[in-house]
């Protein structure tokens, strides 16, 4: 993590930013769909993450899989006690709508890690960003093959008092994405 003046931690991440998705595009993470109108993992991208998801349902996940996606040392990450997933990362608690969402951001960040070194580079907020971002990119669920769906109706967010529209798993119920209505730009 990057310890200078807040103007130098600013200079920093915005050196280091990334294209989301020329980034993805080079390192084979994603492609177009077939209509060409939106994107998706390639099939070999989608296998490693899987795979490595299919581990952490096992294995469980660490606090040094939280802290690479923050770049902190795992001694400055903690489980914060909510009554949904949280971590506390250095000073400030991070969320996810569900244990599947935090399974499924660390499973993405150790299979981008497995094909690129320049990932680290890539300032952390905007790591998170791409990763929750990414969650979207499931064509079913990967916990138990449901069908995935965007919410028609707003529902109050497990990790803030706003309202959110979610993308979760019709059968098994996990939410992998929350977002405000008013975060979503008109078309």
């Amino acid at each position: 993590m990057f310890d200078g003046s807040a103007a130098e931690r600013i200079k920093e991440r915005r050196r280091n930013a990334v294209d989301p998705e020329a980034f993805l595009l080079d390192i084979d993470a994603i492609q177009p769909t077939d209509g060409e109108e939106g994107l998706q993992f390639t099939p070999k991208f989608a296998e490693r993450v899987e795979n490595r998801l299919n581990r952490l349902q096992v294995d469980g996940v660490e606090p040094t899989d939280i802290g690479s996606i923050f770049g902190v040392s795992d001694d400055n990450v903690s489980k914060s006690d909510r009554s949904y997933p949280a971590y506390k990362t250095g000073s400030t608690v991070r969320s996810w709508p569900s244990a599947g969402a935090v399974q499924l951001d660390v499973a993405v960040d150790k299979s981008i890690r497995a094909v690129t070194d320049e990932w680290t580079d890539v300032p952390s907020r905007q790591r998170y960003r791409i990763l929750q971002s990414l969650r979207s990119f499931q064509e079913q669920c990967l916990f138990c093959t449901g069908a995935l769906s965007i919410s028609d109706q707003t529902v109050e967010s497990c990790c803030s008092n706003v309202e959110v529209v979610t993308i979760s798993c019709t059968d098994c119920g996990r939410r992998f994405l929350e977002f405000t209505p008013d975060s979503v730009p008109e078309v």
